[in-house]
């Protein structure tokens, strides 16, 4: 591959927010569906028709399930009125999307794993699953959303055929969501070789997926907006302070973490960079 070539293949950030922006073009009303959401990104990432039997094809079969139960679940809700406004289907697309262009960036990289099917098929089912029916709010106690979804998935991934060592792993990742244990696995992660077969590995991918959108300045004003509706009725003084910018930087620095070799390509790190000088130019101002 020449140079030329080269560069035409590597993802790049600016694509990851014209994904976004189009995904967000028709919702609510013109929502395609969260199936066509995750099918598109199958597509993206030619993972093709798996052959029947294999761990891809089981990897498929649970994706579809999850997305079509989320799917109609969220339009149940959405028609009620009670749909969260930020756990919603738009925040899985969201992930779908991310997660699409990570291993993407992945694969251009050679990062052991990426070019694996079944690594990129688990990584799309947890982010289709990660938040699976979500109530809205936030845990009462560490991991109490993530181990509720994990459990709701297991008669799916049964039904799937999805082997238990699968299940394990995606598990482990939805667990890894948690904003409590977020730090610990990027620490863990700097001190190896990053390998998407290693569980600790993907759950990071994982967990810059779910939190990326929320950090690109394209995005991220109407996903604070959307979290603090959702938390007003039960959180009201925290649903207030999550639009305080001071707020907006403890999330870039503690919680907004990326480590993959995926989210350096994309230069995630320099968006956060530019975005704590400006918010930290504004404080001054306020003093």
């Amino acid at each position: 591959m020449d140079d030329q070539a080269s560069l035409a293949a590597m993802p790049t950030l600016s694509q990851l927010t014209t994904a976004l922006r189009n995904l967000r073009r028709p919702w609510p009303r013109a929502w395609p569906g969260l199936p066509l959401v995750f099918e598109r990104a199958w597509h993206r990432l030619d993972l093709a028709s798996p052959r029947a039997g294999s761990r891809a094809h089981a990897l498929r079969a649970f994706g579809r399930s999850v997305t079509e139960q989320v799917e109609r679940d969220g339009a149940r809700r959405h028609a009620q009125g009670q749909e969260p406004d930020y756990h919603n289907r738009l925040h899985i697309g969201d992930t779908l999307v991310c997660m699409t262009y990570l291993l993407l960036a992945s694969r251009f990289l050679k990062v052991p794993g990426a070019d694996s099917p079944p690594v990129a098929a688990l990584a799309l089912d947890i982010m289709a699953g990660h938040d699976f029916l979500h109530p809205g709010g936030s845990n009462g106690h560490p991991g109490e959303f993530e181990a509720r979804a994990v459990q709701d998935l297991q008669p799916l991934l049964q039904a799937a055929g999805v082997t238990e060592t699968d299940g394990q792993s995606l598990a482990h990742c939805i667990m890894a969501t948690d904003p409590t244990r977020v730090k610990s696995f990027h620490l863990a992660v700097r001190s190896q070789k990053f390998d998407l077969r290693q569980r600790d590995c993907l759950a990071v991918l994982v967990q810059e997926a779910d939190i990326l959108a929320s950090t690109l300045p394209q995005t991220q004003e109407a996903l604070t907006q959307a979290l603090s509706r959702e938390w007003a009725p039960t959180q009201p003084q925290a649903a207030g302070q999550l639009l305080l910018p001071k707020n907006r930087l403890l999330f870039l620095e503690h919680a907004a973490l990326f480590s993959s070799p995926a989210a350096q390509l994309l230069g995630l790190d320099e968006v956060k960079v530019r975005q704590v000088a400006q918010i930290e130019s504004q404080l001054r101002r306020l003093d």
